[in-house]
């Protein structure tokens, strides 16, 4: 038996909420040796290190990183960290522990080194060690007996490293391990910890493991579907339907096959237990590598299980949902962050007003980038409004700040062709594309803040998803929209790429395609309902010019390009044409039925003029 995914990826979490890498690093290669305590001895602390760096840390073996589970600003540091990084940590941050003058060979501990490590943790606001999750991660590549349990794991971890009474008092904690994970601590395979550890992120010296675009998508026995197989375009994916069929499943779905986090909750089977639910997705990297990630659903647990490693789309990443509310993913801030957790989900009022720790907000960050000396940030605002901007209203061309009753906040104003207006007092079509522009623009400015900090370069692909781009916009604005949207990315930065996969009922949102389509890069699908179930099927991308033959195309099926009411009398009139022996009574009461309903110019008056005079009916 080995010790589970599940129970090695909760470990992972646990040491990195306060667990000091001296502590799970040094402090056991030490205690593992057996350093004396009160005398010193020849001995290489950073080769020792090293080797176990080697032993536990290694999870990628075409990697030089090594996978850094501890409390720190990444998952993994370099091939050099035992000589850099640890050596500053062992020489100045604990050297009151150690009995060790600079330059020489000897080492040992000081008297009293458990008191000095638990000062030094307590100081710099790190914790004692889960005793739990430390065992579990130094116990992932052992066999285990079928009736070990976590109490023989953690036995097993003290005799190994020869911790004493007071140094599992002091320097460890006692954590109760969910009832998930003890129900699932074991599998009769190893784990897959390359899997594992990229859950959480990716080593730098990967790149095409990192970078690509979401290319292919498959379901079983999840959603409204049976099977659903969604192939995406590297650059625009446009997915049409009917209601209730599952366009914004299938945006939530391809929204974590990209970045590995559910927006609200994840994806959960409605069918049978004896069914067996699967996510599979496929990613194109940029050497043109198809890297598969596979999950199923555990009906034990009601979790999703990555099984065969998870590649993932290294982009900044922003989900417009059709209620209002925003998704950002950025595997940058993550990293820095030390968090792999992080989501940044926002309630329309949020992105408005902000959120304490998150974001300041479109009202307080709108005006602070108009007034300040640095105006970039306001520029590049100026610029992705402009191209954004609808036809009939004409550019949305920012105003200067305002003051409204009841609110102390300077508010930002959009100039009209009537005058300004303050944002919070503007149609829910403006105020859903502002939102857009801002969060584009913040997300895009908090990642190359983050690559800063981490001294790396700021990603190169951006994926936008979008549920019902149409909502709120006039049919003029949509016709404007989605073009203006794939170019929000050379508006941020010269080097990005975006992928937008988009939603949509509207014919006004393909007929905005039609002239840019590219069918290498750009695919069409569409959802319908077929003898009670449900069928997503690609479709070749038509020039259909007029409107109207959009809505009478296979994308949306109408029969009619006219009211309801219409149609149904249109459809009656067709039959009584194609009656052997039409009843001359039964065409003037549909005469007068059509005469409701059309107006005198529709093109249908010709065919039923000509067929009702042949039988004396006057129109």
């Amino acid at each position: 038996m080995y010790l589970s995914a599940a129970a090695v990826s909760w470990a992972i979490r646990k040491l990195k909420e306060g667990t000091h890498p001296f502590l799970g690093i040094t402090f056991l290669t030490c205690k593992r040796r057996r350093l004396p305590v009160g005398s010193k001895q020849v001995v290489s602390i950073d080769e020792q290190n090293r080797q176990h760096l080697d032993e536990h840390h290694r999870l990628d073996s075409r990697s030089e990183f090594y996978f850094q589970p501890f409390r720190s600003t990444k998952w993994w540091v370099a091939k050099k960290y035992h000589a850099a990084g640890l050596q500053a940590i062992n020489t100045q941050t604990f050297a009151t522990a150690f009995l060790h003058e600079r330059g020489e060979k000897y080492w040992g501990f000081q008297s009293d080194y458990v008191g000095e490590i638990a000062r030094i943790l307590d100081e710099s606001s790190y914790t004692p060690a889960p005793i739990e999750a430390i065992a579990i991660w130094l116990g992932k590549d052992d066999r285990w007996h079928a009736d070990d349990s976590m109490t023989s794991i953690v036995q097993y971890f003290l005799n190994r490293y020869h911790i004493t009474e007071r140094e599992r008092d002091l320097l460890f904690s006692q954590r109760d391990l969910p009832k998930v994970h003890i129900q699932n601590l074991f599998e009769e395979q190893p784990p897959d910890l390359r899997a594992v550890a990229y859950d959480f992120g990716f080593p730098k010296d990967l790149p095409e493991e990192t970078e690509g675009t979401l290319s292919g998508l498959h379901l079983r026995d999840i959603g409204p579907a049976k099977a659903f197989d969604l192939e995406f375009g590297e650059r625009l994916t446009l997915i049409a339907g009917d209601n209730g069929l599952g366009k914004s499943f299938l945006l939530d779905v391809a929204w974590w096959a990209i970045t590995g986090k559910w927006v609200e909750k994840a994806a959960f089977p409605t069918g049978s237990l004896r069914a067996h639910p699967s996510i599979k997705f496929e990613i194109r990297s940029t050497t043109n590598k198809l890297l598969i990630g596979e999950s199923y659903f555990d009906w034990a647990s009601r979790s999703w299980i990555v099984r065969n490693g998870r590649p993932s789309v290294a982009a900044l990443c922003m989900y417009v949902r059709v209620d209002g509310s925003f998704a950002i993913f950025d595997e940058a801030r993550a990293r820095l962050q030390g968090d792999n957790q992080y989501s940044g989900f926002f309630a329309s009022h949020e992105v408005w007003d902000g959120k304490p720790g998150e974001i300041e907000g479109l009202i307080r960050d709108w005006v602070s980038w108009q007034l300040s000396k640095d105006q970039s940030l306001f520029q590049m605002l100026s610029r992705v409004l402009e191209s954004l901007s609808p036809e009939d209203l004409g550019e949305l061309k920012p105003g200067e700040p305002t003051r409204i009753p009841g609110d102390p906040r300077s508010i930002p104003t959009i100039q009209h062709p009537y005058g300004e207006v303050p944002i919070v007092f503007c149609s829910a079509g403006v105020q859903r594309i502002l939102l857009v522009a801002y969060l584009a623009i913040w997300s895009w400015q908090e990642h190359a803040l983050a690559a800063k900090q981490m001294q790396e370069e700021p990603c190169r692909k951006m994926v936008i998803v979008v549920d019902e781009l149409e909502a709120h916009l006039h049919p003029r604005w949509q016709r404007t929209m989605l073009p203006a949207l794939m170019q929000v990315g050379s508006l941020l930065s010269e080097t990005v790429d975006v992928q937008v996969i988009v939603s949509t009922h509207s014919p006004m949102v393909l007929a905005s395609m039609e002239s840019a389509f590219m069918e290498q890069s750009d695919s069409l699908c569409h959802l319908s309902l077929e003898d009670s179930e449900v069928i997503l099927e690609p479709l070749e991308f038509e020039k259909y010019g007029d409107i109207a033959a959009w809505l009478t195309s296979p994308v949306f099926g109408l029969q009619h390009a006219r009211s309801r009411d219409a149609e149904k009398v249109i459809e009656r009139a067709k039959a009584v044409q194609m009656s052997p022996e039409p009843n001359v009574d039964l065409i003037r009461v549909v005469s007068d039925d059509l005469r409701q309903v059309l107006g005198p110019d529709d093109p249908f008056w010709p065919r039923w003029s000509f067929f009702a005079e042949r039988f004396g009916v006057h129109i």
